[in-house]
């Protein structure tokens, strides 16, 4: 965990200030639920086989004995809100932004937190595929104003109906394999399969490059859906690789999916005219 100190604060309000004028502009509403929840309803969300629920969550039991976590991610406490609040009542879809701190017991890595803070853009009612593109071209937006040079990737995970066969798919690639795989990826070959395509160990990434890729099961609803976000997406200008190795290891994530990376900006050409090398470019991060 961190401290923001007083010399972070302006970079600080720009992030939280473009956040907030493209969660506005875009009609979604403000949100913030409670740092604290039940336990229960993470482990409900996101599937008692993931990562999370099993050794990154920060749970404990309070003076009443109410088992408690703090909050992890945040679709799972605002899908909540949206029910006790009553807004499925409402005229749909429901549109929802969120930002603040969530908590995770990462295992410590370059750039990683076990307090961050997260933006989050959340639809309720409607599974259109303009609400999909939508999203992602909100987040495009957010970096293009901030001048981050990113690259965006996509990914279909299908629905319940085509990731079963895909999961057996998986499964059946990976068993005659599974001594070369790291310990971790050991276990998930028989609780949560799709998360050996993300492992980063590098024996398991490159055991992945012959596995079945999900866009070529998907069922043709889901097809369809993907191709709709793709086609969306040109329309409005975000470029795009696609990419099968995309996934999420929490229960509730369905068709599209999508990740961004920074992108590695140009090496300066030396000048050397004053006698001096001038310095190279970096790789630039959010």
């Amino acid at each position: 965990m961190r401290d923001i100190l007083p010399q972070d604060e302006a970079f600080w309000d720009a992030v939280e200030e473009k956040a907030r004028e493209l969660s506005r502009a875009f009609g979604y509403g403000y949100i913030a639920t409670p740092i604290l929840e039940h336990r229960s309803l993470f482990s409900r969300a996101v599937g008692e086989s993931t990562d999370i629920a099993q050794k990154e969550m920060y749970s404990f039991k309070d003076q009443g004995g109410d088992n408690l976590s703090l909050r992890p991610e945040g679709t799972a406490a605002v899908a909540r809100a949206y029910i006790n609040h009553g807004m499925v009542n409402l005229p749909q879809p429901v549109k929802l932004w969120y930002l603040g701190p969530f908590f995770r017991r990462e295992r410590p890595q370059s750039g990683r937190y076990r307090q961050f803070h997260q933006w989050g853009l959340e639809i309720f009612g409607d599974p259109h595929p303009v609400l999909d593109a939508e999203i992602i071209s909100i987040a495009m937006s957010l970096f293009k104003d901030l001048e981050l040079p990113v690259n965006l990737e996509v990914n279909s995970l299908g629905c319940t109906t085509c990731r079963v066969p895909y999961r057996e798919a998986l499964v059946h690639f990976y068993q005659p394999k599974q001594e070369l795989l790291c310990e971790p990826c050991k276990v998930r070959i028989k609780t949560n399969p799709m998360r050996l395509l993300d492992c980063k160990e590098a024996q398991c990434e490159l055991l992945r490059e012959g596995a079945p890729q999900f866009p070529d099961m998907l069922c043709d609803g889901c097809r369809e859906h993907f191709m709709k976000v793709l086609e969306y997406l040109d329309d409005v200008g975000v470029s795009y690789n696609l990419n099968p190795h995309i996934v999420r290891g929490l229960d509730y994530y369905t068709r599209t999916t999508f990740e961004i990376f920074p992108a590695k900006l140009p090496e300066k050409v030396p000048d050397n005219s004053q006698g001096e090398a001038q310095p190279q470019a970096v790789e630039t991060g959010a």
